[in-house]
């Protein structure tokens, strides 16, 4: 196979399957995104509808409590007051169309309507749902107050307070309904009699909460919920009406629907708002991510062609006139050289060639040219392992001069506590070609260190006894700090600077092994859980939440003489394990943890008081003699902690069984 064929073989599927994953990635990461932001936004109309629906269920209300706190209402519920003049200088038509009322009804403690008037839209103007239409606004009054009956919206118990608002649907027409209970103007005498008022949905109502939402709004009967439906939050001690929200559902690939269902005070399902929008997001998504493939397919093709046309011309051609002047090249005293390939990396290459072919025409001055032109480090050390010989590579890497090298022992170059491991990596690449390479800290002239890779071969004479070894040494400091610095991240917890599950899980098996074989006395293992944390997050936002995470980590290794051995499992979950430690040491411990986080933070500007820790304790062998055991029982005793608030709980299986 060609290196044409082989390029094209290797770029051609890599094209392709970056292309194929790019798209399923669209599909599945950004169009479900969008998907996602379309249900949140509908879900955000959806709550809106039903904040409007309550807010004005709240105004009417407190209008209707003004009506009914007062004196002329109570005057004549008692039967001090004249019912017609009431009425006419009170409940006339004009006043309740001002109150936004359709009808205000008042009636005494046994249900009897005392004064009423009836203002409502026409028949044909109301807004009936479903199959059911009313009969006549006489049959509306009727159903009207039997409805309010048999809800209790009737019977205060003498509460002045007693306030109730409804979505109702009575014989199919949507309806707002609110009753307060009747008292003098400053609510301070038993309740006489009911106050009830409300208004029916007609075009113009339905139009007003229609343009403050976005997508199409209808007015539908009740259906049966499952438990699929989510039950809205109300504020507390309201006497508002229940609602719950439907699962979204996906019309085609351009609208979706959401329904909002309230309930009376029996909790029966009454009035269903069906809310249809568009999928925006999804929609415009969708189009951009295929407008974004198209244009990468074909700025993909087109680099494509742009770099078989530069490889063919600017690479291969080349590769193939450099690679028949080297098969030409035979025994010849004079070696011939390679052409001139110009000035860029193949230049260089066909230059360096002919600089190797004249330095392999001299014998020491060559050799000596070959390893000075190398950039990694080369050595000769004799059995006894004191250099021989070595480059100027060598020399800068290490920072020595060439006196100061030469003769000298090996293993003085090497960090302390790496010499004997050196030692017998020698020994290995003498006994086994196979191992002959390892790596090590060194010690330069300016006295720092560095890692480097050493590759060792033995140098041995014709009979097979040794000489001694050559080697490279290679500087691989910056690939040994990147080690480190992924070891660091697979063992640290990258907030506080504290182990992690993983560094937890590793040391508590140790620790477990050495108290379990009696080296190192019993093993304390201490759980750490946070109360109100959520409350910081909530309150002050999740960077607070961060930076008190921080401050509580220093504090817990502040007052630690193991640090190393704390550790942060994910949240405001902390762990710490106690090697030698016993039952009391570890409730002091403790003690001192619970007084130390207890002080308040001062976060972001923020006094941050609230926050207490729940330490549970478990020992091994006392309680638990594997890891498993031994963090279900720690963990028991921090959730009686978590029960009793700021508390350090030791284990107690009696306990832990009692407890529900």
């Amino acid at each position: 196979m060609t290196l044409r064929t082989r390029l094209f073989s290797l770029f051609a599927p890599l094209l392709v399957l970056t292309l194929l994953a790019v798209y399923g990635l669209s599909e599945r990461l950004l169009l479900s995104r969008f998907d996602q932001q379309d249900n949140l936004r509908l879900q955000a109309e959806a709550h809106k509808a039903h904040a409007l629906l309550l807010a004005h269920i709240h105004r009417t209300s407190s209008l209707l409590r003004s009506y009914a706190w007062w004196d002329g209402s109570y005057e004549l519920l008692l039967g001090e007051g004249d019912r017609s003049r009431f009425l006419r200088r009170n409940l006339d038509p004009g006043q309740l169309a001002n109150l936004d009322f359709d009808f205000m009804v008042l009636l005494d403690d046994r249900g009897q309507v005392v004064v009423e008037q009836w203002a409502p839209p026409d028949l044909l103007d109301m807004l009936p749902v479903g199959g059911e239409r009313p009969r006549s606004i006489a049959s509306l009054r009727r159903d009207i107050l039997a409805r309010s009956q048999r809800l209790g919206l009737l019977q205060h118990g003498g509460d002045a307070q007693f306030q109730s608002g409804q979505l109702l649907l009575v014989q199919g027409v949507p309806l707002l309904l609110t009753v307060s209970a009747v008292s003098n103007s400053q609510g301070s005498a038993e309740a006489i009699g009911s106050l009830l008022a409300g208004y029916f949905f007609d075009g113009a109502r339905q139009e007003n909460l229609q343009l403050r939402t976005l997508g199409d709004l209808r007015l539908l009967p009740p259906v049966a919920m499952d438990d699929d439906w989510q039950r809205l939050a109300l504020p507390a001690d309201t006497p508002l009406p229940q609602g719950w929200l439907s699962p979204r559902s996906l019309l085609d690939a351009q609208r979706q629907r959401i329904e909002l269902q309230s309930a009376n005070s029996l909790g029966e399902p009454e009035l269903r708002l069906q809310l249809t929008g568009e999928r925006i997001n999804f929609r415009k998504g969708g189009e951009a991510i295929h407008f974004f493939l198209g244009l990468s397919l074909a700025i993909a093709l087109a680099a494509a062609l742009l770099v078989y046309i530069g490889l063919e011309f600017w690479v291969l051609r080349r590769l193939g006139r450099l690679n028949g002047e080297i098969a030409a090249i035979g025994d010849q005293a004079r070696l011939p050289r390679v052409g001139d390939l110009g000035r860029d990396e193949l230049g260089a290459l066909s230059t360096g060639l002919n600089q190797m072919l004249e330095r392999l025409e001299q014998s020491e001055a060559r050799d000596r040219v070959v390893l000075d032109a190398i950039h990694d480090g080369y050595f000769e050390v004799d059995a006894e392992g004191r250099l021989q010989r070595f480059n100027r590579a060598l020399e800068r890497l290490l920072g020595y001069r060439d006196d100061q090298l030469l003769h000298r022992p090996f293993v003085e170059l090497l960090a302390g506590d790496e010499v004997e491991r050196a030692r017998q990596l020698f020994q290995q690449a003498r006994d086994d070609a196979s191992r002959d390479t390892f790596t090590a800290r060194f010690r330069r002239g300016d006295g720092q260190t560095l890692d480097c890779e050493a590759r060792v071969s033995a140098i041995r004479e014709r009979g097979g006894a040794l000489l001694g070894y050559r080697g490279i040494l290679r500087d691989v400091s910056e690939r040994m700090a990147y080690q480190r610095h992924l070891h660091d991240l697979a063992y640290r917890d990258p907030l506080t600077g504290l182990g992690n599950r993983k560094a937890f899980n590793e040391q508590l098996q140790h620790d477990l092994d050495q108290a379990l074989s009696g080296n190192a006395g019993p093993l304390a293992l201490m759980f750490i859980d946070l109360d109100h944390f959520k409350q910081v997050n909530d309150q002050f936002g999740h960077d607070a939440g961060d930076a008190l995470l921080v401050a509580i980590a220093a504090r817990l290794q502040h007052g630690l003489r193991q640090p190393g051995k704390l550790y942060r499992l994910g949240g405001d979950e902390f762990t710490l394990l106690l090697a030698g430690a016993s039952a009391e040491a570890a409730q002091a411990l403790g003690e001192r943890m619970l007084a130390s986080l207890g002080a308040p933070f001062d976060i972001l500007g923020e006094r941050i008081d609230f926050v207490t820790p729940s330490i549970g304790i478990a020992l091994c062998p006392l309680h638990a003699g594997e890891a498993e055991a031994l963090i279900k029982a720690a963990d028991s005793a921090m959730y009686l902690a978590k029960r009793k608030r700021n508390q350090v709980v030791l284990y107690q299986p009696q306990a832990s069984t009692a407890e529900p």
